[in-house]
């Protein structure tokens, strides 16, 4: 398992706070997520007061450009996020920035096809990813978990069933994860059964 600690506030205390954490739980798998929210000095503050620990960072800041300057004040691993919108900035982050990972999420890129495709490419040049959505439900758990599924594992860090944080569950609380692992559904679609009362009436409708 793997665990988030979100971060991109002030470096000095988000530093303190991460190093803190990870001492409470030597056995756990962290990453620091600032979402792009430091500026490039904030950034570089946060991962010399980190440089240290084993902890990876994500998506220090917005621009591709600022986190690949990063790395000659650190070798903390980069995960990028928000700066990966085309197969172009994939590219970007390969090769400028040395990425560890990124992560791909569906609702960003537009969608399973997509967002396949931005795997796909990912995985011919070697990196790793993680395989999200920016939020959902049981519908979207299920979309990415098949996206997941179907990835090389070698390749794969990790997966997030968003349905485990939300209390509305449209398709019985399926796909769900045990014990920190899921699976992907085996019907056909997305292979979850969604009850259509539980959406209310429809915003407009096309015949």
């Amino acid at each position: 398992m793997r665990y988030q600690i979100k971060i991109g506030d002030d470096p000095v205390n988000d530093a303190a706070r991460a190093r803190a954490i990870v001492k409470a739980f030597p056995d756990i798998f962290f990453f620091v997520d600032a979402n792009a929210g430091y500026t490039l000095l904030e950034a570089q503050i946060a991962m010399r007061a980190l440089e240290d620990t084993n902890l990876y960072v994500e998506q220090p800041c917005r621009d591709i450009a600022d986190c690949a300057m990063l790395r000659k004040v650190s070798g903390l691993p980069i995960v990028l996020d928000e700066a990966v919108l085309t197969h172009a900035d994939l590219y970007r982050a390969k090769y400028e920035v040395n990425a560890a990972a990124v992560n791909i999420k569906l609702g960003r890129l537009g969608g399973i096809t997509p967002a396949v495709a931005m795997r796909n490419t990912a995985q011919d040049l070697g990196m790793h990813f993680c395989i999200e959505d920016v939020w959902g439900g049981d519908i979207t758990a299920a979309a990415v978990s098949h996206v997941a599924a179907s990835a090389f594992p070698e390749n794969l860090m990790h997966t997030s069933f968003f349905n485990d944080w939300t209390n509305e569950h449209v398709a019985g609380y399926q796909p769900r994860t045990r014990n920190g692992r899921g699976a992907a559904p085996t019907g056909p679609g997305l292979g979850i059964t969604v009850d259509r009362s539980l959406l209310g009436a429809p915003v407009a409708s096309f015949s």
